[in-house]
């Protein structure tokens, strides 16, 4: 009997640390060298949705491509989904990584013109990316990386 009780603890131990360590799998934060080495010099396309005091627009969101050249410049290209679906903008600025995060800039960007923004950049199981504020909040989405600059974007 104590054998059997203490073999189905052990099995339950095993079986509870075995779940646990699949969940903290699933979500994996970069290194700030683990964040240059995917993006530098690749797209990634991806979506983020508009914040509730975004009445004025119509579109929930925005499906966007975003080029990180290599020299720390980018170029986004956005289309809006929803209602306003289609409507397209381009936008330019610099990246960098600094303390484990990506940080960009848009330089004419009407709202965050000149404000630099920086997102932990969290894998998730399955293979896209949460980009997250200071607050844990996911900012984007980015659902697949591609080598180079295969959508052209200027």
């Amino acid at each position: 009997m104590y054998r059997f009780v203490a073999a189905s603890i052990i099995t339950a131990v095993t079986v509870t640390f075995s779940v646990s360590a699949t969940a903290v799998r699933a979500d994996i934060s970069l290194s700030g060298k683990e964040i240059k080495q995917i993006i530098s010099g690749n797209t990634v396309v991806g979506e983020r949705m508009k914040k509730a005091h975004d009445k004025e627009y119509l579109s929930k969101g925005v499906t966007f491509k975003t080029y990180f050249k290599a020299n720390g410049k980018l170029v986004e290209k956005g289309d809006a989904f929803g209602p306003a679906s289609g409507s397209s903008f381009p936008a330019h600025g610099t990246w960098k990584v600094k303390k484990n995060k990506i940080c960009f800039t848009y330089s004419d960007s009407l709202r965050n013109k000149g404000k630099q923004m920086c997102r932990k950049v969290i894998r998730k199981d399955g293979g896209s990316y949460v980009l997250t504020d200071g607050k844990g909040k996911v900012k984007r989405t980015w659902k697949k990386i591609q080598p180079g600059n295969p959508y052209h974007l200027k």
